[in-house]
């Protein structure tokens, strides 16, 4: 069965950059975090982005949050900064979770 989302991870001295892409919804959320649990050791730093978002849905920004949390217990910066078509936007931000769209936020 062919996947119907993409994890790209590239690494550059110590900091780790997360690109998710296509249907970030509970149907993957479990493959999303064996993945990220598999990639995530002691960066200095972790940037979370997305693009080509097909859709979303609250399962993966509780996965945000956990990464999220993870660095703060952990004691790496992470970074999410989102771009979605309006749609998902709108859902977002009415959702009370605009903040995560074209925002840089610091955690440590």
């Amino acid at each position: 069965m062919t996947e119907n989302f993409n994890i790209d991870y590239k690494k550059n001295n110590g900091e780790l950059a997360i690109v998710f892409s296509g249907q970030l919804t509970i149907s993957s959320i479990k493959k999303m975090t064996e993945s990220l649990k598999a990639n995530i050791d002691n960066p200095k730093k972790v940037a979370i982005s997305t693009k080509d978002v097909e859709n979303l849905d609250l399962t993966f920004i509780q996965l945000i949050q956990s990464v999220k949390n993870s660095g703060k217990k952990n004691g790496y910066e992470v970074s999410v900064s989102m771009k979605l078509p309006d749609d998902l936007s709108s859902l977002l931000v009415n959702a009370g979770f605009g903040s995560l769209l074209q925002l840089k936020e610091s955690l440590v």
